[in-house]
């Protein structure tokens, strides 16, 4: 029958594994602790890697927990932000039909107008909110060209037009050189 470690075993191999990791040698500990120093030997090869690797997966699944915590807790902040946001949102626009009815009823054209503009703008933010309309502004590339790139372009597309493969491939060419 195998002999049982005498460091697992023994009342302080806590503090004792401790000073092996810390780096204190192997008399010192043995002397502090009164066991055998083949006895520190074998308990740091056979016994402690297990221990540290343990300890080391315990922690890496600890700072996994917290970085999930942490995103969720994000993921929830921005969703209350988004939710306040929609609530607002909505308040403005109720407001703003209910100025614009009592504009109507009471045929006040001017706050018609105002309420009307605001409602135009509301609708505009929400579309660029939800992704349906882009701030950038479009260049047409054909009206600041050359009138002589002009001709020449229209001209070489109108040859094209019985070869509608290469056509195509001649319009997909020019379009990324206007590009």
């Amino acid at each position: 029958m195998p002999r049982r470690c005498t460091i697992c075993t023994h009342p302080e191999h806590h503090a004792i594994e401790k000073a092996l990791v810390s780096g204190e040698t192997y008399r010192a500990i043995a002397r502090t602790y009164r066991v055998g120093t083949s006895s520190l030997w074998r308990h740091k090869k056979e016994h402690l890697p297990a221990q540290l690797l343990k300890a080391r997966e315990a922690e890496e699944v600890d700072h996994a927990i917290d970085v999930v915590k942490q995103i969720k807790a994000r993921e929830a902040e921005e969703v209350g932000h988004a939710i306040d946001i929609v609530k607002q949102l909505k308040a403005i626009n109720a407001a703003s039909l209910e100025v614009l009815q009592n504009a109507r009823a009471s045929k006040r054209d001017s706050t018609l107008l105002r309420a009307v503009d605001r409602i135009h703008r509301q609708i505009e933010l929400q579309a660029r909110l939800l992704g349906d309309l882009q701030d950038q502004q479009t260049v047409n590339v054909a009206v600041v060209m050359d009138p002589q790139w002009l001709a020449i372009r229209s001209t070489l597309l109108r040859t094209l037009s019985p070869h509608p493969e290469a056509r195509t491939a001649v319009v997909s060419a020019l379009r990324e050189i206007e590009a």
